[in-house]
Formats: C-alpha cells, structure tokens, sequence
C-alpha cells in the first residue's frame, strides 16, 4: 500500500474540496491540513461550507487547533447554528498570502458551492487542484451519470474547473473490502469518461486494509465527525 504524500500537492497554492453532502469532503480537507502540519508545512483552512446539514469545520475546530501550523479560517461563531452565506471580512486577504498552502472546504451543492465564486479571480488556472470527493453509497453520486451531473453543477456553481477525484466510498463501520471493489469500478469509469484522474483514496487509519487491492496512494484518515447528530443540536 503507498501512502499518499502531502507533498505532492505543493506545486499548486490552493487545494479545493467539494462534493454532494455525506461524501466526507470536510473529513479529507480537515486530514490534508494535519498531514502538512506533521511535515512541518503551514497552511490555512477555510471554511467555507455556507449550507449545515451535516458538519462543518467550525464545529469541529477546538479538535483540529491542538495542531501546529494549521490557521483557520471561519465564519464567526454566531453563524454556527444557522445558514447564511456568512464570510469572515479578512477572507480576502488571507486567500491573497503566498506563504502558507490555502486549503479550502466549500459547499456540497450548487449554492453553497457558489459561495467561492466571487472569489474566481483570485484562482487562476494552474495554481489549484480542485478535488472533487465520491462517496457512491450516497444519494445522487451512486452512479457514473449522477456523479458527472453532479460534478458539472459544482463547476457550474464555483465558476472553478475540477481536475482530481477523490474516490472515498465508505459506509463508516460497516465498510468493507467488497464495497471499496464495487464500488470503485464506478469512479474509475467516471475517470475515464471526463479524463479527470482519481488522485487518492480515503480510509480509517484504523482499517487500512480494506483498500489494499486498490492501485491508488491512500489518504489514513483520523476521524472527528460523528455521524449521528449531537445533542442540542
């Protein structure tokens, strides 16, 4: 098994992730910063994830501060609990910094997607990858033909090209090594039909070895979301 190296992403300034909701975009955005931070690399992680159905960065950031180098970038916390297309002010001048890799979690739908849109001029093509994440075993990405939809409405919403996938299919704790090959099959024929490559593949640090047979770099993910919800919220 290889393990995919942060590294390699450091030919472009901003790594971008989007996908339809339960594809664990958040999750991969929120492990990419920590791998830089355990090389030592600086970066800031935004959170710009303006639609809550689910978990945003915000609420799990007292988890993610206990690392080194990583600066993030949020809504105020009055917004926590609600939706609205609430930006910080300084969003600007710290998508402007050179120093420090941006890594970016945007909305997974069009309009949430669309909030990085007013910021289109500050993206030039080539300085990012735009990582599109797949979990097949949710609703509207189960198939090649509703992920390619998809995919073409965020690109649509963001004003933004997508050029990587990232093939994260799970279940939580009943994923298993028969659900990673069947599932596979289908973002591999995605891959295939827009020419977009599959730059990794996610898995619990715990069970690595359901994705064994998969020729991809793998991306150990330590887990902060909870999928049920929390109480009071």
């Amino acid at each position: 098994m290889k393990v995919f190296d942060v590294k390699s992403l450091l030919d472009k300034e901003s790594q971008i992730f989007g996908g339809k909701i339960g594809s664990g975009k958040t999750e991969i955005a929120v492990n990419i910063a920590i791998k830089m931070s355990e090389q030592n690399i600086p970066n800031v992680l935004f959170d710009m994830d303006i639609v809550k159905p689910y978990i945003r960065i915000r609420d799990i950031k007292d988890e993610i501060s206990m690392y080194d180098d990583i600066e993030i970038v949020s809504p105020p916390d009055v917004t926590r609990k609600i939706d609205l297309p609430i930006l910080p002010s300084h969003i600007i001048s710290k998508l402007m910094e050179k120093d420090k890799q941006k890594i970016l979690d945007i909305g997974g739908d069009p309009y949430g997607a669309g909030a990085i849109a007013q910021f289109k001029n500050l993206f030039p093509e080539g300085s990012y990858n735009f990582f599109f994440v797949v979990n097949t075993r949710r609703p509207e990405t189960s198939n090649t033909k509703e992920i390619i939809e998809a995919m073409a409405q965020i690109q649509d919403a963001s004003k933004l090209t997508i050029n990587a996938l990232v093939f994260n299919t799970h279940l939580r704790w009943e994923t298993t090594e028969q659900v990673i090959r069947n599932e596979y099959k289908i973002v591999k024929d995605v891959s295939e039909e827009t020419k977009i490559p599959i730059y990794f593949t996610c898995v619990d640090e715990k069970h690595q070895n359901i994705v064994r047979d998969l020729n991809l770099p793998i991306l150990p993910l330590k887990l902060f979301i909870n999928p049920l919800p929390r109480l009071g919220e």
